[in-house]
């Protein structure tokens, strides 16, 4: 036993078997751990194209994902879960509270997709560690969206009547522009696209290298801004219209990213087919000037010829919006709102009088109080694409006043206190005066939710939002509701049939300043009691992995 225990012969086999454990465990993992590293690093690359394919096709993410899997993994690979969701790009947000998975069955409105994968791994020499042949690695990825539309609210194009068109343009630019009835109709027709308006303008202004949100925030002159106009649509006749009026324009200058918010697009610099974002020449136009116009106040003459009437005289007054918000928004979310300024409308129009009283004219002085109009964007759904794209807006219209009632016009645009009005004079003789006065108040509203479908932005439709306290008929209204006092030598009387002769010719003259009053409003682009919006293009976002 003395000569075993001092025989050192046979260590090596001793300490080779005592360190194949040691051996084997190193071995798994060199060769399996890097395997399982290998094959995750694969795995996750699948996930992330499963990710973006299902978030293409949102409405049904299944199909897309599983053909990204079938191109990308191996036989065992497995989509463990599929949640379609929204994903909210707001850096106060912690990342892993950004997705919210939407578990409605058509998802309207989802952006986005979190899918994760699964996947057997064979064992080399950890199966002999573990105890099984393989080890399961998973993956998840996220994928969003960004789907952005365009909107605008008060764009309504009213008809031709009377010389209105060109005499609007002429009082908000401060000069005489001649515009003609051909001119107004190639105005209307004319598409301008937002960023091809801002490339034109960057090279007017010669700033090759900024962005278009940084070329709409510098100082341009009018006759700039209308030249961009010119040179961003492709109908020659208004290009042409365009070009005179700039002609025409004084130097005043304008800020124009008070007016166009392009949102996620700001920062690009070159004009992409995918985001066409368009307004009309003419809306363009009249908003352009109604900015550059410091004093907001419009006087149009008594030349203006108006079917049914006498004559006219218009006074329109337009508060500053509120600030920060455009006349269009491009927007990925509700937090772009587009208002309307504050509105004041003063008609003084002439009507035929009665002639059994030898009156030739009646004056009738409409006084047309509007608040601002507002919209957001509510939701954007683009689970099919934009052939099929749906858009959704918050919108509440003007509220406000409408009077026959005489006003100290020279406090028409101080929009700091309300209007003081006062029994207006309609008729003078001799010995008798007529006057009358009328209110008819159009009451507030809380927002509604309009819905705009592919075929309704693809042809540029108006959508209208009412109070429903009046939206037609308003000359109407008010004449049914005027006190009508006459005074005879100084003395309040009550007489009568003189009443009731001026009641009727102010009823037949009503529909004709019903239609003057729709076209008006319709050009200056708000209206009474309501408000029009109108989606100017929607872009589906390609998807992009965030997650």
């Amino acid at each position: 036993m003395t000569q075993i225990a001092g025989d050192r012969r046979g260590y090596v086999t001793i300490l080779m078997a005592g360190a194949m454990t040691m051996l084997i465990g190193a071995a798994a993992l060199g060769v399996d751990l890097g395997s399982v590293y290998v094959a995750k690093r694969q795995l996750q690359g699948v996930a992330d194209a499963a990710a973006l394919s299902a978030t293409n096709t949102i409405a049904d993410p299944l199909p897309g994902a599983r053909a990204a899997v079938t191109a990308g993994g191996t036989a065992d690979t497995t989509i463990t879960s599929l949640v379609r969701g929204r994903y909210a790009r707001d850096p106060s947000l912690d990342a892993s509270v950004r997705f919210v998975a939407d578990s409605s069955s058509d998802a309207v409105g989802a952006n986005a997709a979190k899918v994760t994968l699964a996947q057997d791994v064979p064992l080399f020499f950890g199966r002999l560690i573990v105890g099984r042949p393989t080890a399961r690695v998973t993956a998840t990825a996220t994928a969003a969206r960004t789907d952005m539309a365009a909107f605008s609210l008060g764009t309504r194009l009213a008809g031709v009547s009377g010389g209105l068109p060109g005499a609007l343009l002429s009082g908000l630019a401060g000069t005489t522009l001649n515009v003609s009835v051909m001119d107004y109709n190639a105005l209307l027709s004319a598409n301008v696209d937002a960023l091809a308006f801002a490339s034109a303008l960057r090279t007017q202004l010669n700033l090759d290298a900024a962005t278009f949100g940084e070329t709409l925030a510098t100082t341009v002159t009018l006759p700039k801004a209308v030249e961009a106009l010119a040179a961003a649509t492709t109908n020659p006749t208004a290009a042409a219209a365009l070009r005179s009026i700039a002609l025409k324009l004084p130097p005043t200058t304008v800020q124009l990213s008070k007016l166009i918010d392009l949102g996620p697009l700001s920062g690009q610099r070159e004009v992409d087919p995918a985001n066409v974002f368009t307004f009309d020449g003419y809306s363009g136009l009249r908003e352009i000037l109604q900015l550059a116009n410091g004093q907001r106040t419009v006087a149009l003459g008594t030349g203006l010829v108006v079917p049914g009437l006498l004559s006219a005289q218009v006074m329109m007054a337009s508060g500053q919006r509120t600030t920060t918000s455009p006349w269009l928004g491009v927007a990925k979310d509700n937090a772009v709102v587009v208002r309307t300024a504050q509105t004041r409308l003063y008609i003084d129009a002439q009507v035929a009088g009665p002639a059994t009283l030898g009156l030739v004219s009646l004056r009738l002085p409409i006084l047309v109080e509007l608040a601002s109009a507002q919209a957001s964007l509510s939701q954007i759904a683009c689970a099919k694409g934009v052939s099929s794209a749906t858009v959704g807006l918050d919108v509440t219209p003007s509220v406000g006043n409408v009077m026959v009632a005489d006003i100290a016009t020279n406090r028409l645009n101080d929009f700091t206190v309300p209007i003081t009005a006062q029994r207006a004079t309609l008729a003078h003789l001799a010995l008798v005066d007529v006057t009358g006065y009328a209110d008819v108040k159009l009451g507030g509203v809380m927002a509604q939710r309009v819905d705009f479908t592919a075929d309704d932005i693809a042809q540029r439709r108006l959508r209208s939002v009412s109070t429903n306290d009046l939206t037609q008929g308003l000359a109407s209204s008010l004449v049914r509701g005027l006190d009508l006092r006459i005074n005879l030598l100084g003395l309040g009387l009550n007489l009568s049939a003189i009443s009731a002769a001026v009641g009727s010719a102010l009823s037949v003259a009503a529909p004709a300043l019903d239609t003057f009053i729709n076209e008006l409003t319709g050009l200056l682009g708000v209206r009474v009691g309501e408000a029009d919006v109108q989606i100017n293009g929607v872009r589906c976002g390609k998807p992009v992995l965030v997650g």
